[in-house]
């Protein structure tokens, strides 16, 4: 019998059979479960003992094994690399090589099971031109949708850099601070082919040019315009907001689902009940850092900023779920610690773990919640007939521990559009190369006391983190 390593590649009439079936729906689990796939669609889904004859191309035996929709991950940035200072995130390297090793990451990010995800931002236009590879074939990697740079204003966390330096054409953000500037990039990013338009609602939760996180970094008027127009050329708004108004301006505007909202209350979130506009609250950066950043290097001043906003996201969001609130899953992926491939199942955990989800809600959040963000609403998502045969064989139950989800070794099969990913393929190693990465004389600063110790009777400077 052909395995499905050796089918990799190849699509035809496959048979998936006895086991338990997670159909991204919230149904519950069905044992002994199968799914036919017809080419790149799926066919049937019900009972094994009830599924239609063969003759089969493949045959897959998921005996004790979970089978479910791939993964959908909202909130990636492919053009980022794994970047570690903002100078990175804006700046280095060259659009050509940030687009060639994106491409080559999206390989790493199918093989984790993320078979969907979406780029709500992108340095130069790498997001799109990486889509289209992958849609065309040059490449293997998931389904995606892709923004452009982040609509920012001096306000916002898509300014990253001081006015002496401005906003370089390498920036995540493109600076618009009027209404008619606001209009005029929709316009000139819909014609570059993006899916959506992304916002930078308000600051960064850590300053360093601009206002801090609970500050809306553009007006509602502003907002609404950029709503209207690119909801008039067929595309979809999301926004970063931290701040609680700007989540309630995001309502009111109607945009397609909000990132973050860390610093919303409960008026705020209200707005986004009355709206049922969806949220995406992307924890995992937040937590990994606070969790794992001293692993890293990372700077204790980040660690207790990031901590910050945990708590006020705990407590808000905990709120949301309770009174129905829509969520979405999204991990950041493109940072030093969040890196493509190896944290995209993390959200679910957090969900879990943070937010009291059960594991079928977090799954459904990262399956058939998220299919509006790769515009798979009708065709992804969850495992019914007539939809993409994008699935996962998973060797475990995550019902009853999530967290297998994030372990590649337990992945026995990733299947998109009814093709088996070959598994058996090396996982992408690259060589970080000089121009990646903002030129580091050191990470910390050598002081008498880092060398010789501190003396006794002399007050001594804090020898402090990375500053990242």
């Amino acid at each position: 019998m052909t395995t499905a390593t050796e089918q990799a590649g190849g699509t035809g009439r496959t048979l998936i059979r006895g086991g338990t079936i997670i159909d991204g729906t919230g149904r519950p689990a069905m044992r002994d479960g199968a799914v036919v796939v017809a080419g790149e669609r799926i066919a049937w889904v019900g009972p094994a003992r009830e599924a239609p004859e063969g003759p089969y191309d493949l045959v897959i035996e998921a005996g004790g094994k979970t089978v479910m929709p791939g993964l959908i991950d909202a909130h990636c940035h492919t053009s980022y690399g794994e970047v570690r200072t903002h100078e990175e995130e804006g700046m280095y390297p060259g659009a050509e090589y940030s687009a060639i090793r994106a491409a080559w990451n999206m390989q790493k990010v199918l093989r984790a099971g993320v078979t969907g995800i979406c780029d709500p931002g992108s340095r130069w236009g790498v997001a799109v031109a990486v889509r289209d590879a992958m849609a065309a074939g040059l490449v293997e990697g998931p389904r995606m949708t892709a923004a452009g740079q982040m609509l920012s204003t001096h306000a916002s966390i898509g300014d990253l850099f001081p006015l002496w330096v401005g906003s370089p054409p390498s920036n995540v953000g493109v600076l618009c601070n009027t209404r008619d500037e606001m209009v005029r990039e929709v316009r000139r990013q819909v014609k570059q082919g993006v899916d959506l338009i992304k916002v930078a609602g308000s600051g960064d939760p850590n300053p360093v040019w601009t206002p801090s996180g609970d500050v809306p970094s553009l007006s509602l008027d502003e907002l609404k315009a950029i709503v209207e127009e690119t909801h008039r050329l067929g595309k979809k708004v999301t926004i970063h907001a931290r701040a609680g108004l700007a989540v309630r301006y995001a309502a009111e505007a109607g945009v397609d689902w909000v990132i973050h909202g860390d610093l919303m209350n409960e008026t705020d979130l209200g707005a986004l009940l009355k709206t049922g506009i969806p949220i995406c609250p992307t924890l995992t950066l937040l937590v990994n850092t606070v969790e794992w950043g001293h692993l890293v290097g990372a700077s204790q001043g980040l660690m207790d900023s990031y901590k910050r906003l945990i708590d006020s996201s705990v407590k808000i969001l905990s709120l949301a779920r309770q009174a129905g609130l829509r969520f979405m899953a999204g991990t950041d992926a493109g940072f030093a610690v969040t890196p493509f491939g190896h944290w995209h199942a993390r959200e679910l955990e957090i969900f879990v773990k943070y937010l009291d989800f059960t594991p079928m809600e977090a799954i459904m959040a990262a399956t058939r919640n998220n299919a509006v963000a790769v515009n798979l609403e009708q065709d992804g998502g969850v495992l019914e007939p007539g939809r993409y045969a994008d699935l996962l064989v998973v060797d475990g139950d995550p019902l009853g521990d999530i967290r297998v989800l994030q372990d590649r070794a337990r992945l026995a099969v990733v299947m998109k559009g009814g093709r088996c990913v070959d598994l058996r393929h090396p996982w992408p190693q690259a060589r970080e190369m000089r121009y990646e990465r903002t030129h580091f004389m050191t990470r910390r600063t050598l002081y008498y006391d880092t060398v010789y110790g501190p003396r006794e009777g002399v007050k001594t400077e804090r020898d402090g983190g990375d500053g990242v």
